[in-house]
C-alpha cells in the first residue's frame, strides 16, 4: 500500500521542504530521494530559482485549479477498473504530478510572502522558441464579394445597406434588421476564422454563434421561408432564439441539425473522423441521409457512417468556447489537432506519436511552452519547439 502512495509521498515531502517544515526524518527521506536520480534535484532546484518561480506562478494561475481538481479526485475515488486503461495505469503518476503542482503552488505562496514584491518585478519573457495564443480574429466576407478584416477594424457600424445593419461590438459582429422584414434585400454573407481565430456573431434572428478556430458560417443577411437555415464548417457553439414557426438548420456536409430554441455545439472539422452534436438545453434533431436521432440534454450525436449517440461531459464539449482546453482521457493526437488549430504550429513525425492520454483543464489564453509543461508533468514525454514546429521525445 505504501508503494502505491509513493508519488504521493513525494510530492507532499517536496511541498513540506519547499515550505521549511520537515522533520529530522523526512530530512533524510528527502535526501535519499535527491541522491537517487539527478533529475530530482535539478527539479527541486528549478522550484527554488525565482525567474523559474515567477513563471510557474503564472503557468499555474492559468489553470483551472478547481475543474482540475475535481476531475483529479473523481480519478483518485475510481476503482482501477473504472479508470481507463491508460489512466489506469498511469494515474498516481498523474496524481503526483498534480498535487506537485499545486503543492509548489501554495507552497510558493507561503514561503516566498516575503519575496512578492521582488517576484513581482520580475519581467516574464515570452522564450524566442514559444507561440502565443490564438485570440478574436476573423474575416467577413459580404455578398459583393468583398473581404473585411474585422481584426483591424475599430467598434461601430460596418456596413448599412438594403434593410441590414452590420456592426462590431468589442470581439463580436451584430445583423440588425431596420425597419420591416418584408422591404429588406436578402443576400449572404461568411465569416470565417483562421487558425489561431476565434469570433462571435449574433444573426439577425438574435440567435447567437461563437466559432471556434479554423471555422466558418455561410448566412442570410434576413432569414424568410419556413427554416432558417445556415451551413458550417468546423465548429461552433449556438444559441438559438425561438421561433417555433421557424426551425433553425444547421448544415455541415451531410449532416443536418434541426431545432427550434436550443443552446448546442456542432463539431464538424473535417480531420476529426466524425462530427459531434452536443446538446445543452433543448432538443435537437440531427439528420444523416435516410438517418435521424433526436437528442436530449447532456447527450452527444456521433455522425459517422451511422449516428451514435451518447451521454457526455458538457463542460468538456464547449470548454473552448469558455477560453478552456478540456481533456478527459483525451489521447494525444486528438489533444494536438487542438494546439495545431489554436496555436497554428505543425507536428513533425505525426506518425510516431505515442498512444497516451491526458486529463487536463488548461487556459487557452496561455502560450504553447505553458500547455506543453502542462503535459510534460505527466512523466512521459518531453516536447520541443522550434519555430512553429513541435517536436515530441517519449522519457525512457
Amino acid at each position: 500500500m505504501a508503494k502505491e502512495q509513493d508519488p504521493i509521498l513525494k510530492a507532499e515531502l517536496i511541498s513540506r521542504y519547499l515550505k521549511g517544515d520537515l522533520s529530522y526524518e523526512e530530512h533524510e527521506q528527502f535526501r535519499n530521494w535527491l541522491e537517487e536520480d539527478v533529475t530530482h534535484k535539478q527539479l527541486v532546484d528549478s522550484l527554488e530559482n525565482e525567474e523559474v518561480l515567477a513563471n510557474d506562478l503564472h503557468f499555474f494561475s492559468s489553470v483551472d485549479k478547481g475543474a482540475a481538481w475535481e476531475n483529479l479526485t473523481r480519478m483518485i475515488n475510481e476503482s482501477p477498473r473504472q479508470r481507463p486503461a491508460p489512466v489506469g495505469k498511469y494515474w498516481k503518476y498523474l496524481v503526483a504530478a498534480m498535487l506537485i503542482g499545486m503543492f509548489s503552488y501554495v507552497a510558493f505562496r507561503y514561503t516566498y510572502n516575503d519575496k512578492r514584491s521582488k517576484i513581482a518585478e520580475v519581467e516574464i519573457p515570452i522564450p524566442k522558441n514559444d507561440v502565443l495564443p490564438g485570440g478574436d480574429k476573423a474575416t467577413l466576407t459580404l455578398a459583393d464579394g468583398s473581404v473585411l478584416s474585422l481584426e483591424d477594424m475599430t467598434n461601430g457600424t460596418v456596413k448599412e445597406e438594403n434593410g441590414i445593419k452590420i456592426s462590431k461590438i468589442d470581439g463580436q459582429i451584430v445583423y440588425e434588421i431596420l425597419g420591416q422584414k418584408g422591404s429588406v434585400e436578402i443576400t449572404y454573407n461568411t465569416i470565417h476564422t483562421p487558425v489561431g481565430g476565434q469570433y462571435h456573431v449574433v444573426l439577425p434572428d438574435g440567435s447567437k454563434v461563437w466559432l471556434n478556430s479554423e471555422s466558418s458560417l455561410h448566412f442570410p443577411t434576413a432569414f424568410s421561408g419556413s427554416e432558417r437555415t445556415v451551413d458550417l464548417t468546423g465548429e461552433g457553439y449556438f444559441e438559438i432564439a425561438k421561433n417555433s414557426g421557424m426551425p433553425f438548420v444547421v448544415q455541415a456536409g451531410e449532416t443536418r441539425v434541426k431545432v427550434l430554441g436550443t443552446h448546442f455545439n456542432f463539431m464538424a472539422y473535417a480531420n476529426e473522423g466524425a462530427s459531434r452534436t452536443t446538446l445543452l438545453e433543448g432538443s435537437v434533431k440531427v439528420s444523416k441521409g435516410t438517418s435521424h436521432r433526436i437528442i436530449a440534454p447532456g447527450e452527444q450525436a456521433v455522425i459517422g457512417d451511422k449516428i451514435q449517440v451518447k451521454y457526455v461531459d458538457l463542460d468538456e464539449a464547449v470548454a473552448w468556447k469558455n477560453g478552456y482546453f478540456q481533456f478527459e482521457s483525451e489521447n494525444l493526437k486528438t489533444i494536438l489537432r487542438q494546439l495545431k488549430r489554436w496555436y497554428g504550429i505543425e507536428v513533425e513525425n505525426e506518425q510516431q506519436i505515442p498512444d497516451l492520454h491526458f486529463t487536463a483543464v488548461i487556459s487557452r489564453n496561455t502560450t504553447l511552452s505553458q500547455v506543453l509543461k502542462m503535459l510534460e508533468m505527466s512523466g512521459e514525454l518531453k516536447f520541443k519547439i522550434e519555430g512553429k514546429k513541435i517536436s515530441i521525445q517519449e522519457r525512457q
